[in-house]
């Protein structure tokens, strides 16, 4: 009974563990399976942010790297083909903008309307991208430009350029120095802009930038044209330049622009037969309206003075339909001459009339100078403020070379001195020793002479006598000093042979740097090398002062040369000393005032006299510093 009540307890206990283990393990399950959900709508939403907010369109990308290539119609054809509601995010639609702009502006385009580019400038502005900032504030200007809207221009060209000063842009800073040469010649600051341009041609060479090279060129030569006949020349050498760049270039645009400048260059040089062929080649170029007209303007001129006035009136009245005021008004005064020409004189009299109205009309036309010429100011401070920066600098530098040179050059002539003064001691000492020994040597012949005569009156005299006695004590003294000179003697005569080994260690040119003779020759070497034409000679008195000079210094350097070679002529004598002074055969030529071939003749034909078969030169100063 016991048994079954424990029994029926202990099920109900396995059942009640039973029933909790298996709601846990479901608990627990759901949990887990809960978790993962949200892991996997976390990464969800993780992923489409980052593909929706930080990854560029694919079109974008695409225009981004033609414009890059330089297919810059290719980038406009599909910018202009996508819908622009694709672009959902701020950053798609600001470089969708900016990437449009720029792309028109690369096809000369012209800009109406600037809310495109503001969606770029408005986004860009509040990033830290400064080059994408300067893209966008550079488009901006241009669209003002386009509008000739001056204070507009000015304001964001600035703005470019001190975005350009945190980001280094080859691109943008050429496109800007461009525009800003362009901006400071339309508003008559003409030293200004050929100052840019050249800082264009600059940059445009270190970049082997061919295309905006040649744009450069002729804005240049257009600067040389405005400033008088006197410049002519300098136009016509820039635009010779700037026609040969664009002979293997196909932009079309470019060659209009050349072909425009050259035909104004022949115009204005009465090299009329050139004006027409280059305006035709021009026209061939050019799709733009308005640069048409300044074709026929340029051709109606060029026909008028050659009396072709059928041509001429055609061309000109062409060159009317235009906006600008100065072609109208040129073409008017050019139809008022033709008509006056041809006797008509109620035309002449309204292209007249018409040709003053024109240019009143210029006139009128009032350019803010002013602002251009602020922009101008602001350029120059930011270049000073450049300067001044950087001078700290450069000062610091130029301090620290400078120390570093002087103390080179202190240390340099501490040792020169002291070599010199080292090599004046040396042959000092020498010359010394020299005049010693030859004294001692005297010496010593006096006392051999009386040695020898004390000698025979020795031997003259009988044996055992005092005098005798005397007189050999006499002699065994003189024999003792006679000796006693000799060993020093010899003593001198070592010491002399190791001051001549100091000597000859010694560089000959060096020992020889302070002779007068030896600073003539380098002169004469100097003024024959630049002035060939009135070439000097050494005297053969200087020639022997030399040999003199060589022969102290070297301690017979001459002497035995001449002992060991006794074929050697007297000009293979002059050579030898030449070449043991270090001397290069281009400049011994120049002292003899002959060629260099002549030079290496003498030298094979010394070594020839020598009994040497070689014929390098190395071989020669080797034999030379063995003498």
């Amino acid at each position: 009974m016991v048994d079954d009540k424990n029994e029926e307890k202990v099920r109900k206990i396995i059942f009640v563990r039973a029933f909790f283990l298996n709601h846990f393990a479901t608990l627990n399950m759901t949990i887990l399976m809960k978790a993962r959900q949200i892991w996997w709508v976390f990464l969800l939403l993780l992923v489409s942010c980052v593909s929706t907010v930080n990854k560029p369109h694919s079109s974008l990308l695409h225009a981004d790297s033609l414009i890059c290539a330089g297919r810059s119609d290719s980038a406009l054809s599909l910018l202009e083909s996508v819908e622009s509601s694709l672009f959902t995010t701020e950053l798609s639609r600001a470089w969708y903008a900016l990437l449009l702009t720029q792309a028109k502006d690369k096809n000369y385009v012209p800009h109406t309307d600037d809310s495109l580019i503001r969606i770029a400038v408005d986004y860009f502005d509040t990033t830290d991208d400064m080059l994408q900032r300067a893209k966008a504030h550079y488009y901006w200007g241009r669209v003002f430009q386009d509008k000739e809207e001056v204070e507009n221009t000015v304001r964001e060209f600035l703005t470019v350029s001190a975005l350009l000063e945190k980001t280094d842009n080859y691109e943008l800073s050429i496109l800007l120095k461009n525009n800003l040469g362009l901006l400071f010649w339309e508003h008559s600051l003409s030293k200004e802009a050929d100052s840019l341009y050249r800082q264009s041609v600059e940059l445009a060479e270190a970049h082997h930038d061919t295309l905006r090279l040649a744009i450069a060129l002729v804005h240049r030569a257009d600067i040389c044209m405005e400033k008088g006949k006197e410049y002519y020349a300098d136009a016509d050498t820039i635009m010779n330049r700037a026609l040969k760049l664009v002979d293997g270039i196909d932009d079309e645009h470019v060659k209009s622009i050349v072909f425009s400048s050259l035909s104004y260059l022949c115009d204005y040089q009465e090299r009329l037969q050139d004006v027409i062929f280059y305006a035709h080649q021009g026209l061939r170029y050019t799709s733009d309206s308005s640069a048409k007209k300044g074709y026929y303007l340029v051709l109606g001129s060029a026909y008028s003075r050659l009396t072709n006035y059928d041509s001429a009136t055609i061309y000109l009245k062409r060159s009317l339909d235009t906006d600008s005021y100065y072609t109208r008004a040129s073409a008017c005064m050019r139809l008022s001459e033709v008509a006056a020409a041809l006797g008509d004189k109620d035309n002449a009299l309204k292209y007249e009339t018409l040709y003053g109205v024109y240019k009143d009309s210029m006139k009128m036309v009032e350019r803010p100078t002013v602002v251009v010429s602020s922009l101008k100011n602001v350029l120059h401070g930011q270049s000073v403020s450049r300067y001044e920066s950087s001078l700290v600098q450069y000062r610091y530098y130029l301090l620290l070379i400078g120390g570093l040179l002087l103390v080179f050059v202190c240390f340099y002539l501490y040792k020169r001195k002291r070599r010199h003064a080292e090599i004046v001691k040396l042959q000092a000492k020498h010359q010394n020793l020299y005049i010693s020994i030859e004294s001692l040597q005297k010496e010593l012949f006096e006392k051999k002479i009386e040695i020898d005569n004390l000698q025979k009156h020795y031997q003259q005299l009988k044996t055992g006598t005092g005098q005798k006695e005397q007189q050999e004590g006499c002699l065994q003294e003189l024999l003792g000093e006679y000796h006693r000179m000799q060993e020093n003697l010899e003593k001198q005569l070592n010491e002399k042979n190791e001051e001549v080994i100091k000597l000859r260690r010694l560089n000959l040119k060096s020992v020889l740097a302070s002779s007068p003779v030896y600073i003539k020759l380098l002169e004469l070497c100097k003024h024959n090398r630049l002035n060939p034409d009135e070439k000097r000679m050494f005297s053969s008195e200087e020639w022997n002062m030399l040999l003199q000079e060589i022969d102290i210094a070297s301690l017979g350097f001459v002497e035995r040369l001449q002992k060991k070679y006794e074929f050697l002529l007297e000009d293979d004598i002059h050579f030898c000393c030449l070449v043991k002074l270090e001397f290069k055969y281009s400049d011994i030529a120049f002292i003899w005032g002959c060629l260099d071939v002549a030079v290496y003749k003498r030298s094979n034909s010394v070594l020839k006299r020598m009994g040497v078969s070689a014929t390098k030169k190395s071989e020669l100063i080797n034999i030379l510093n063995r003498i």
